[in-house]
């Protein structure tokens, strides 16, 4: 495997991604009225380790696991986030999840220090705090009670960023479509029971089949994209490029839809995805220094 970081190459992969899964989101908002969230994940995930074992076998790529402890991890973060996820989708509005979720880069960005012994710089603290005053404007708009069901997307972005600190420890072992699929097989397997009661209504609605399949197609695009872009870039620096699927998805909430986020949503994502790209231009600067340095 080639070890050789090239952010420009990640960029691409994560801009990408961030289509991909900003079109899995509407889909997943329109299913989940008719579906639940175990067989959306079944499906999702069965759709993918299909295609990426087919993709393996061809490419002749090596699917074993060397690292079992860190897939595992890798896995169960990645579910966890991933129901959590799914479930907020069909709760509250597609963009306040999607910008929710997406603080993922600056939990990526905290725990690095203890998953990756990257440094983490005092701005990234300063940084999170601006991030997590535009969280409680989304989750608690009135500082008196809190949306719960925003909790659920809030959640969801804290596992997603232990998901893919494992994803970019697993780089130096793994190929990264054997951790797709990994992540994908195991999906299946935890969810195979709580979705067989809701199968056979599936089967029987094409249209329904159809955009459960899309879910799979546009998650698997999007996750071999994301992890292709953790292969070749820093955590924290290419986490920060995912925030396009915010623009996506809240596009898709106005015009599928009907969902217009208040101003204190507004004022609040703007925070968050400021704080992203801050740092993200940070995580450059400091990659540069570092660089001189040596």
């Amino acid at each position: 495997m080639n070890q050789k970081d090239s952010p420009r190459t990640a960029v691409a992969w994560m801009l990408f991604a961030s289509f991909s899964f900003g079109s899995m989101n509407a889909l997943v908002k329109w299913t989940s009225s008719e579906v639940d969230v175990w067989t959306t994940v079944f499906i999702r995930s069965l759709v993918i380790t299909t295609a990426i074992y087919i993709i393996a076998k061809i490419g002749r790529v090596d699917l074993v696991v060397h690292d079992r402890k860190n897939m595992a991890f890798r896995c169960f973060t990645g579910l966890v986030a991933m129901i959590l996820y799914f479930s907020a989708l069909g709760l509250i509005p597609i963009g306040q999840a999607v910008t929710l979720q997406y603080t993922n880069p600056l939990f990526v960005a905290l725990l690095s220090g203890f998953f990756l012994s990257e440094r983490v710089h005092p701005q990234v603290w300063i940084l999170a705090l601006i991030s997590f005053l535009g969280i409680v404007l989304i989750v608690s708009p009135n500082l008196r009670t809190i949306e719960k069901d925003a909790l659920l997307a809030l959640g969801s972005g804290f596992f997603a960023g232990v998901a893919y600190l494992y994803v970019r420890r697993l780089r130096a072992t793994e190929e990264a479509l054997s951790i797709v699929f990994w992540f994908a097989a195991f999906s299946v397997l935890a969810t195979t029971l709580p979705a067989i009661p809701s199968l056979a209504k599936i089967m029987s609605d094409p249209i329904l089949m159809v955009a459960l399949v899309g879910i799979g197609v546009g998650a698997g695009a999007g996750q071999v994209g994301l992890t292709y872009a953790f292969h070749k870039a820093n955590a924290a620096w290419v986490s920060a490029f995912s925030y396009l699927t915010v623009i996506v998805a809240t596009a898709y909430g106005y015009l599928l839809f009907n969902e217009i986020l208040d101003t204190k949503d507004i004022v609040g994502g703007m925070m968050i995805i400021c704080s992203g790209i801050t740092l993200s231009l940070f995580q450059v600067g400091s990659t540069d220094d570092e660089a001189r340095l040596e």
